[in-house]
């Protein structure tokens, strides 16, 4: 059959729902179980987590969920969890090294400190270690030259009985799950505490935890609001008064940005061509004239592109290679028949006086006589016997006959044929030098399509100097014989500029029909759509801007909505209403009434908390109106609240060891007594440890303790040349009783036998006068503890007459050894100015250990009369 395990505790049922939330909160939950209430850096991390968990980038810290591990351990039904001891404690404050304060496992451990002795760094290493409503932190010595690093201490603990290896400690957020069932109470993270000063309330641990969570959220939540708040106010005044077209491309992305809108799109808007540009800049002048003239402008273009594509197709047929071929043809044919021409004159005229007879100046000269010889009729040449026109000599027979010989030649065929092809070449060539290709008959044409379309132009232009280049290099290469070296011709670009003239006129169509009211807006809608996205680079930065803040503002929002704490109220009611009420009501009034017996009439009820998870309010059961924090003492105060802190182990299902640091200060005697009595009751289902610094208690707690046999272990904590925390057994010399004194007087006596063993006369001298004046000291303390068996004591502000009876155990010879013994220590003792002829040697070693032996006999023997009396 199976059994069903151990009830699960607040915590564990804490953890399971913690399963289902946002990462943040469980990590807020694990700081909150670990240590306490969160502070304010602690809520910027849990607010940074939120927001990372929602997308935000360059957050580095990472959330760590609440586990079982950081709960308090549950060992189970009847298990314990006992300290042994603590000790090498280091980075705590000024505590002295090499320390080791024990613990009495089977029932009271009481150390007692005065302030300043090292007791609170104790206490804090306890509160870190352990469970503590609030840890607080460890401050390392502040006057040490090496401070730095976590604090650091060994415990050693039992388990179910069964001592445990040293456990080493190291101050940090995750507790041992063991050390962790060890609970603390102080005045400082006791359950009780005052709301607004008008009501004294506790939370039980555990129930606390999700009023925490839930003020971490209310926290979380005012700071993402006044984020939310800066980031809208944050909004570009741009969007309150767009200059976008709400119909553009660019328009309609700016009026619809989003926390998750891509700008790609408008970055692409963003990049215009020369082309788009120039017709952006086109569209805004013609727009600002009169539709009919522009559009006249337009034609012109158009015409003025027409003209200039007639005038490249002419330049292009002009300097062809065909065109040019011919040229150099004519050219190389003049210089043929010229050479053969040339021949036929030398092989004529070689008997000739003068040279060149036959050659191009030769034969102007004669073709000049011949014209002249019409001029004054006379023929040409001249017969024999006539004058010559050239001379005006008459001619003799050789003279004719060689004239005659002159105009063979010339009418000779080779020199016909020179002289046509000589004539076709020079009427070329002079054709074509006067078709120079000239830039300046397109540049204005040329310039208007730059501004639109600078390709187009440069293409024009690129066509323009070829052209001119392959005329030099033809007028270049006619001058010789062999092959004409051509460059190629750039293409024109005629398609470019037909789709020019055709845009362009189909754009004057555009403008004359903007004249009415439709078509303007179509050149309108164009030139506003062109514009945008000229503006767009700009308007691209500053969509970044509001997108990236929509995108803050998503984030926050997602963050808002987690911040509810219906949820959390909800798991706090469930909490008490099934598992912490039904515990608590009846257990508190037991606690209160063994505290406070009749004396404060309170009593616990549920009322609402702060974010309406209950709070375990005290009333006083007159009035339950009564404010009650203006009712209740402080000490009545400190009785409540060590009843509610015992009230919370009704929720634990174990018996751990339980830790209180300075439960009753400023308690008046009724109630100290009171509390010591109480933790000592404790004491015998668990073991207790007290930290106090008010000798009284721990003289309750030890009287208490020895009453009804609890086991009871006394230290008490000192400051020392090493630091303070200096621990030592039982109470400090002016607090001990006689049987500590006892002790610690025989530990002197051997001390100082090892320095009369050395012959260390001076040292030994002062030993010995100090263990007398201790002895008599101790003499002193017989008389309250013994002779007067407690019934007065120093300092006590009370008389206990129950043990009156035992001091008629006293005798006479009681008195006479009493008188005697503090005689001798008297006069031993430097309390009064020796006489200078005085020099007496102190006892020896084995005299003072016979008057330490006589002070123990002696009060035994009464203490043994006092019991018989008894």
């Amino acid at each position: 059959m199976h059994q069903a395990g151990p009830p699960k505790t607040v915590p564990q049922t804490i953890l399971d729902w913690s399963q289902g939330r946002p990462l943040w909160q469980r990590d807020a939950l694990r700081r909150i179980v670990t240590g306490g209430t969160l502070d304010a850096a602690a809520i910027n991390e849990v607010l940074d987590l939120c927001k990372k968990e929602h997308g935000a980038p360059d957050i580095s810290l990472t959330a760590a969920a609440l586990e079982a591990v950081h709960l308090p351990a549950n060992p189970g039904n009847g298990a314990t969890i006992t300290l042994v001891s603590l000790g090498d404690v280091v980075g705590v404050n000024q505590l002295a090294s090499r320390q080791t304060l024990a613990f009495e496992q089977q029932g009271l451990t009481v150390v007692y400190g005065p302030n300043g002795a090292g007791k609170s760094g104790y206490g804090r290493v306890l509160k870190r270690a352990c469970r503590a409503r609030k840890a607080g932190e460890i401050m390392p010595d502040a006057f040490s030259l090496t401070t730095g690093g976590k604090a650091t201490a060994s415990f050693t603990i039992s388990q179910d009985g069964v001592q445990q290896p040293v456990l080493p400690w190291e101050d940090n957020a995750n507790p041992d799950p063991v050390l962790s069932a060890v609970s603390v109470f102080d005045r400082e993270c006791g359950a009780v505490h005052i709301q607004d000063k008008t009501e004294v309330a506790f939370r039980p641990f555990g129930l606390d935890i999700p009023d925490d969570l839930a003020a971490v959220c209310t926290q979380i939540k005012v700071l993402l609001q006044s984020e939310e708040t800066q980031f809208k106010a944050l909004r570009d005044p741009v969007f309150e008064k767009p200059t976008w077209g709400a119909t553009t491309a660019v328009g309609r992305i700016m009026s619809n940005l989003k926390h998750n809108t891509k700008l790609e799109p408008l970055a692409n808007l963003a990049v215009m061509t020369d082309v788009e540009r120039a017709r952006l800049q086109q569209l805004t002048e013609d727009l600002a004239k009169n539709p009919v003239e522009a559009a006249a402008e337009q034609h012109q273009f158009a015409e003025g592109i027409a003209r200039l594509l007639r005038y490249l197709k002419k330049v292009e047929e002009f300097y062809s290679d065909d065109a040019l071929n011919t040229l150099k043809s004519f050219a190389d044919d003049a210089r043929t028949k010229r050479f053969a021409a040339t021949i036929a004159a030398e092989n004529a005229f070689k008997d000739a006086t003068l040279p060149g007879v036959g050659a191009e100046v030769w034969r102007e000269l004669w073709e000049a006589a011949r014209h002249y010889s019409k001029h004054v009729e006379r023929q040409f040449p001249p017969a024999e016997g006539e004058h010559c026109v050239l001379c005006h000599q008459p001619l003799d027979a050789e003279t004719g006959a060689r004239l005659g010989g002159f105009e063979g030649f010339i009418r000779d065929d080779t020199e016909k044929q020179a002289d046509t092809a000589e004539n076709v070449y020079t009427k070329t060539l002079k054709e074509f030098r006067t078709r120079q290709p000239d830039i300046r008959l397109v540049a204005d044409i040329r310039r208007w399509i730059a501004i639109q379309h600078s390709d187009v132009a440069a293409g024009v232009l690129r066509f323009m100097a070829t052209a001119d280049l392959r005329r030099l290099q033809c007028l270049r290469d006619i001058e010789h014989n062999g092959v004409m070296t051509l460059s190629p011709m750039s293409v024109i670009p005629e398609t470019e500029l037909l789709a020019l003239e055709s845009d362009t006129r189909t754009y004057a169509g555009q403008l004359e029909a903007a004249a009415d009211v439709g078509g303007r807006q179509i050149l309108q809608a164009e030139h506003n759509e062109l514009e945008d996205r000229a503006a767009a680079t700009a308007l691209h930065e500053v969509a970044t801007k509001e997108v990236e803040r929509l995108e803050k503002l998503e984030r926050i929002a997602k963050c808002l909505s987690q911040t509810a704490t219906t949820s959390i109220t909800k798991l706090g009611n469930e909490l008490a209403d099934d598992i912490i009420t039904p515990r608590m009501r009846d257990r508190f009034q037991r606690e209160i009434v063994r505290l406070a017996a009749e004396k404060v009439r309170v009593e616990v009820v549920r009322s609402g908390g702060q974010y309406g998870s209950p709070n375990y309010q005290i009333r006083l059961f007159a009035n339950p109106k009564t404010k009650v924090h203006l009712v209740l003492s402080e000490g009545e105060q400190t009785c409540v609240a060590l009843a509610a802190f015992l009230t919370e182990l009704a929720t634990a299902t174990h018996k751990s060891a339980l830790i209180f640091d300075d439960p009753v200060t400023s308690l008046d005697h009724r109630w100290r007594k009171k509390v010591a009595q109480r933790l000592v009751d404790e004491a015998k289902e668990r073991q207790i440890i007290v930290f106090t610094h008010d000798l009284v208690f721990v003289n309750d707690l030890n009287d208490s303790a020895r009453g009804q046999g609890i086991p009871a272990k006394l230290a008490n904590l000192s400051r020392g040349p090493e630091g303070t925390g200096i621990v030592g057994d039982g109470l400090p010399w002016d607090h001990a009783g006689v049987k500590a004194r006892l002790d610690r007087l025989e530990k002197d006596q051997r001390a100082a036998k090892t320095l009369y063993d050395a012959n260390d006369e001076d040292a030994y001298r002062s030993s010995a006068v100090r263990l007398y004046g201790f002895l008599r000291a101790t003499w002193e303390r017989a008389l309250e503890e013994i002779v007067f068996a407690g019934v007065l004591m120093r300092h006590r502000d009370y008389i206990d007459t129950k043990h009156l009876k035992k001091v008629t155990a006293l005798l006479e010879t009681d008195t006479e050894a009493f008188r005697a013994a503090f005689k001798k220590c008297s006069d031993i003792i430097e309390a009064h100015d020796p006489s200078r002829v005085r020099n007496e040697e102190p006892p020896p070693p084995s005299e003072i250990s016979d008057d330490i032996k006589a002070l123990k006999d002696w009060a035994d023997a009464l203490r043994i009369r006092q019991n018989a009396v008894a």
